[in-house]
């Protein structure tokens, strides 16, 4: 509470640092090498993804003609998607917004990355189907993505 108003005191705002910035420019350029694999694999309409586990022929017969594609495309407009929240957890504008907006996506992204590091780096070691490379990455990622959630949640954290 101010001593004058007797209103709550606004919550306490850090602005960006250089270090934010290059943290965030670190996520999203490594979210950018996942893109770039969905778009390869899109283009030769093949599933999978740069050092992931073989995908069998039989996976295919799951996707009707003409869709493995748009599918990776959707998943190459998927990992923009996730550079841009990325880049705008850094901008100054994003401290003054509603902090859920952007812990709650930040986090599912930790997750995902998370999981997948989990899946197939266990994967490779129990199986020779390959996709260590891939579950290397991820992990890489999580922790990537990881940094920058806790440095928003630190530069909005409500006062007290």
């Amino acid at each position: 509470m101010t001593a004058r108003s007797g209103s709550p005191e606004p919550a306490r705002r850090v602005p960006s640092s250089a270090r934010t910035v290059r943290t965030a420019a670190a996520a999203a350029g490594w979210t950018l090498l996942y893109v770039a694999s969905k778009v390869c694999y899109a283009v030769e309409g093949r599933l999978g993804v740069t050092g992931g586990p073989a995908v069998p022929r039989s996976r295919y017969q799951e996707y009707g003609p003409g869709e493995v594609s748009p599918a990776q495309w959707a998943n190459a407009g998927l990992g923009m998607a996730v550079a841009a929240l990325l880049l705008a957890a850094a901008l100054p504008a994003a401290a003054r917004a509603n902090r859920w907006l952007l812990l709650v996506p930040l986090g599912a992204v930790v997750l995902t990355t998370a999981v997948g590091a989990v899946v197939m780096l266990g994967r490779a070691l129990v199986t020779d189907s390959g996709g260590a490379v891939f579950g290397g990455y991820c992990a890489v990622w999580a922790g990537l993505v990881g940094a920058v959630l806790l440095d928003y949640r630190r530069r909005t954290a409500p006062p007290g």
